[in-house]
């Protein structure tokens, strides 16, 4: 009896700690207890607790709202490290990429080279340099910038980014044509079908005024002022109209009256001859002239493609001595 008594009241007295505990000490193991319960808000606590990622020159993480602000730098990055032109990527793939390499920054997953001031620097630099024909690079928006997490990426079997960039293999060998050479390279051919045009067409001339001299000498012409010698120029004349609209419709030099109509005797051939002969050294004047000036552009051309690509391999240089010392 005693012992049943002693349980009793010891029994009682812990029921009425329990009763008596305070109500937050009890709302606070319930919610203990509801967190104990759930995987996501452990892993998300363990998370939280988680430091931040220190990045190399001290650089702050990047958000998807900062493409326009680092384009520049991402557009150098798919260059040398992924051998990809940005205005040749679709929107799409431009929005998974972005997406790939704001993971990799914000992990310092990058080379240390990538975050050095100085190199997105020299890129917005060549970047405001570009050429005025290049297409621009597809616009995505802050929208498209978050439709950017369903995409799917194939990064993850590309190289390291670890290692720093790779020399691009695309750019080895010849370059493509720019649309100005190409159309410098249809102007000349152009040109040089007209000068040959017409070389031919003076050469034929020639051979007919030569051909046309041994018929005189072989049978002279008629006295002046005869009938024989009137049908002769009727002749003459419209030989030379004949000749006057081939040239015409083939966009010769204009004839003027007195040479359309003819002179007589060899004063008046050398005259034509000595015209057409300054004719074609003012063509091949012009023709150098415009070779000079097209020469003298695409030399300078290819030297600011030799000035960009001496900054390139600055920046590779620099990235591979602060990568590896």
């Amino acid at each position: 009896m005693s012992d049943s008594h002693n349980h009793h009241h010891h029994h009682s007295r812990h029921s009425d700690r329990k009763r008596s505990r305070p109500p937050y000490t009890r709302d606070r193991n319930e919610v203990k207890r509801r967190r104990s319960r759930s995987p996501y808000r452990k892993a998300h606590d363990h998370h939280l607790q988680d430091p931040p990622t220190r990045l190399p020159f001290k650089q702050k993480p990047l958000d998807k709202k900062e493409f326009e602000q680092y384009k520049a730098l991402f557009a150098d990055y798919l260059d040398i490290q992924k051998q990809l032109d940005i205005d040749e990527l679709s929107e799409h793939e431009v929005r998974g990429r972005w997406k790939s390499f704001l993971g990799k920054w914000n992990k310092a997953e990058l080379a240390e080279g990538w975050y050095d001031p100085d190199t997105k620097t020299k890129a917005d630099e060549r970047w405001d340099s570009r050429p005025e024909w290049r297409a621009p690079t597809p616009e995505v928006t802050a929208r498209d910038l978050h439709k950017a997490g369903e995409v799917e990426e194939d990064d993850e079997d590309e190289d390291d980014d670890g290692y720093g960039p790779a020399l691009p293999s695309k750019r080895a060998g010849a370059s493509i044509p720019s649309l100005d050479d190409l159309q410098h390279r249809r102007e000349l051919a152009d040109e040089d079908r007209s000068a040959r045009t017409a070389d031919l067409r003076h050469e034929r001339k020639q051979d007919r005024n030569l051909q046309k001299e041994r018929v005189e000498e072989m049978a002279p012409r008629a006295d002046p002022g005869s009938k024989e010698r009137q049908l002769e120029k009727k002749r003459d004349a419209a030989a030379v109209n004949r000749e006057y609209k081939a040239a015409k419709d083939g966009g010769d030099v204009e004839v003027g009256d007195k040479e359309l109509m003819g002179d007589d005797g060899i004063d008046g051939y050398k005259a034509k001859m000595k015209a057409e002969k300054k004719r074609k050294n003012e063509r091949e004047i012009r023709k150098e002239e415009v070779l000079r000036a097209r020469e003298a552009e695409r030399e300078e051309k290819r030297a600011e493609l030799r000035r960009k690509e001496e900054k390139t391999m600055e920046m590779l240089r620099n990235i591979a001595q602060q990568r590896f010392g």
